[in-house]
């Protein structure tokens, strides 16, 4: 009976000995900043302004060491636009248009260059409209001096969108995200908050595969 139990025994831990490795490894640190100043669409359509500045505070995270370790950078934003297209005789044929949008960057040490899915780009719009208002009619009418047909059109959005970087040497980065205008100079007008940026540290399951992009 001492033989069986003691043979038992050395089957046992011999089957530990040669457990094959499970390569899937957790999530590793995670970071976040915010912004909560809110927009808001005023009574006359115009925005509040939100979250002074084009940025919010960086975050900083240590790199493990190792292959497949990549960093998921999340910037998620309430984005607000304003347009107020007007006409008149002077523009009545030719039209009022307007074009506004934000675009949000994401930069890693100071640069976007591997960043995905930026590349070396300047960022991702989050939110972006153009409109165009004609009314050639308007050209009969002349006691029309001012405004004589008017549009005012306001939008907010929710957005979160997923950035990534892999290859990065161990050690501590700084992620930063910003946003510019685009387009604008027309009377648009622009609002962002809240918002926050998120960043977490992970592993690839597949060790030998990097990240796959797709064009």
């Amino acid at each position: 009976m001492r033989n069986a139990i003691f043979m038992l025994t050395v089957l046992c831990v011999a089957a530990l000995s040669y457990t094959t490795p499970v390569l899937a490894q957790s999530s590793g640190s995670f970071s976040a900043s915010y912004g909560a100043t809110q927009c808001a669409i005023m009574g006359n359509g115009s925005l509040t302004t939100g979250i002074s500045g084009n940025s919010l505070p960086p975050v900083t995270v240590k790199v493990s060491s190792g292959s497949g370790v990549a960093l998921v950078i999340t910037p998620s934003f309430v984005t607000g636009l304003y347009t107020n297209n007007k006409l008149n005789q002077t523009n009545a044929t030719t039209g009022s248009t307007q074009n506004v949008g934000l675009l949000m960057k994401v930069m890693v040490d100071g640069s976007t260059q591997y960043v995905i899915p930026e590349l070396g780009s300047p960022g991702v719009i989050y939110d972006q409209r153009f409109i165009q208002v004609t009314a050639s009619f308007l050209n009969g009418l002349t006691t029309c001096v001012n405004d004589c047909f008017t549009i005012v059109q306001s939008t907010l959005a929710a957005h979160s969108f997923n950035f990534y970087v892999s290859n990065l040497t161990p050690g501590t980065h700084t992620i930063s995200v910003s946003w510019d205008i685009v387009g604008g100079g027309n009377g648009e007008g622009t609002c962002v908050g809240p918002g926050t940026l998120t960043v977490e540290q992970v592993k690839n399951f597949s060790f030998n595969s990097g990240i796959n992009l797709f064009f």
